[in-house]
């Protein structure tokens, strides 16, 4: 993932993401209202937060992560995950859940 984070810093809609991360008691009610409060006045700055979170909590995070990508229709950010290979593992986590 730290492979494509700038990338990605620049493809995601962080505030849809954290939402679903949110609803999927990943992400903490005071996370989500940090990458809300951040994407009002940089989307770039939230989604550099978002992925600063995944990246700390890469086990429990990375899962949902890609689900959110997946269910908030991002495909071309989920797409570079997947294609890579990177996500794998996490996917067959989200799979099994």
């Amino acid at each position: 993932m730290r492979k494509h984070y700038t990338e990605l810093m620049h493809k995601i809609r962080a505030n849809e993401v954290a939402a679903k991360m949110f609803q999927n008691g990943v992400l903490s009610q005071s996370e989500l209202n940090t990458v809300q409060d951040l994407y009002s006045r940089s989307d770039v700055s939230s989604a550099e937060y978002l992925l600063n979170v995944v990246l700390a909590r890469l086990h429990d995070a990375a899962a949902s992560f890609v689900e959110a990508l997946d269910k908030t229709n991002q495909l071309d950010a989920y797409l570079i995950l997947v294609m890579d290979g990177l996500y794998t593992h996490a996917l067959s986590i989200y799979n099994t859940i």
